[in-house]
């Protein structure tokens, strides 16, 4: 039997922020290991494709596969207290199957256009070049920028990011990044929930402040990979998980997150100003390329602004297109062409409390059903309705902490204890599904 294991990382998730942590939960890579060990144990004549699939978290650059890596370079950057950390920038190779797809260099297999500028002088071409001539073939690059606001796992010490912390580093990091690529690339960063909260006034001093910030990000292709779509503020906004992550109790919460939705509009109706070479800031709802004929169009309340502390909004508003994690990030490793080979689909995940249509789980159901293929979860907690799951293309799911906690609480025992059960789950698929 042909089977993909497909898996996403397996994290626990106070506030609905995955922890990632050496001791606590496993990669994605990790997971798809102990399926495989499983599974082998018990068919050890199937075939097995691994393939983990990150959603733009910390560490996703970690996880793409081997062959869609060119070449990898390490950026130093500081995290919110000032620690420095590293981040990978990952020049991205072409799959085979959009090498041959491709016809217009242009345009990468990610379908994010790698538009140039129109050279000056030049008689009318396509897209502004000289009649004939073509553009130099542009480069797709990975930046692991949620490295570095990853939330720690000690709750004292996200408290004090929550209070003291900058997004500063992330934009040095980011400039530092568009130094290093050229103007015709397309750069992918991804981004994830922490516990800094800064409304990202940090990340705008990181990238020269509200008069140089514009001028880096003109005419560049800046790609956000958010791991998930959490908004800044509201109800349910990114400052509802500080009381889980950290030890603030909730008044100190609900003026943290005060501080960082008023941060964030001065800043929004600051970059709105009217200055020669701005960018168009995009509405919530527009689509890709729309320009808005005001920069009031995002908000702190509109859905993927909550990502590193409200970074993602600033980006956002700076001209950066921001798109589902999980999503991107299953074009870039190329999950459409590896389930096309499978006969079975096998995905795992941490805790789940629904099925959005942009989560990995639905993704990887999504791709199932595009096939006619069973897909199955591997969860480390999972309380969905299975009507959702069903609606998500997974046929199967299958969970390592019982209703109620019956059995004891999934991740006990840290990354081993995890991943013996994991690999246990994965005789028992191979038991039950295998042909």
């Amino acid at each position: 039997m042909r089977v993909l294991l497909a898996a996403g990382g397996m994290r626990p998730e106070p506030g609905g922020v995955p922890l990632v942590s050496a001791d606590a939960g496993l990669s994605a890579d990790a997971a798809a290991a102990a399926l495989r060990s499983g599974w082998l144990a018990a068919r050890p004549d199937d075939e097995l494709t691994v393939l983990p699939v990150p959603d733009g978290g910390p560490g996703s650059a970690l996880v793409l596969p081997a062959a869609r890596v060119h070449s990898r370079t390490v950026l130093h950057g500081a995290g919110p207290l000032g620690d420095i950390r590293e981040v990978d920038l990952v020049r991205l190779a072409l799959p085979e199957t959009a090498a041959r797809e491709t016809a217009d260099p242009e345009e990468g297999p990610e379908g994010a256009a790698a538009r140039a500028a129109p050279s000056p002088g030049a008689a009318p071409g396509r897209a502004g070049r000289p009649a004939g001539s073509r553009r130099p073939r542009s480069a797709t690059w990975f930046l692991d920028a949620a490295r570095l606001t990853a939330p720690p796992a000690d709750r004292a010490l996200a408290g004090r990011e929550a209070r003291e912390g900058t997004t500063r580093g992330l934009g040095e990091v980011l400039a530092a990044a568009l130094e290093a690529t050229s103007a015709h690339d397309v750069l992918i960063a991804g981004l994830a929930r922490g516990a800094v909260h800064d409304g990202g006034a940090g990340l705008l001093d990181g990238l020269g402040g509200p008069r140089s910030a514009p001028g880096l990000m003109a005419g560049r292709e800046l790609v956000l990979a958010l791991a998930d779509d959490a908004p800044l503020g509201g109800m349910n906004g990114a400052g509802r998980a500080l009381a889980a992550l950290s030890n603030l109790g909730a008044g100190q919460v609900q003026d943290l997150d005060r501080r960082a939705c008023a941060r964030a509009r001065r800043i929004l109706v600051e970059l709105a100003a009217p200055r020669v070479g701005a960018l168009p800031m995009l509405s919530d709802s527009a689509p890709p390329g729309t320009p808005e004929r005001t920069g009031l169009a995002l908000s702190v309340t509109a859905r993927g602004t909550g990502a590193a502390g409200g970074a993602a909004l600033v980006l956002r508003a700076l001209g950066a297109r921001a798109l589902p994690g999980p999503r991107l990030m299953a074009q870039l490793v190329d999950l459409a062409s590896a389930a096309r080979r499978a006969e079975l689909i096998i995905t795992t995940a941490g805790e789940v409390y629904d099925v959005p249509a942009d989560a990995l789980t639905a993704v990887v159901g999504s791709a199932a059903t595009d096939l006619a293929l069973p897909a199955v979860l591997v969860a480390g907690r999972a309380v969905a309705p299975r009507a959702e799951f069903a609606g998500a293309g997974i046929v199967g799911v299958y969970a390592l902490e019982g209703a109620g906690g019956a059995g004891g609480a999934w991740d006990r025992g840290g990354a081993r204890g995890v991943a013996g059960r994991v690999e246990d789950m994965g005789r028992r698929l191979a038991r039950t599904w295998s042909r």
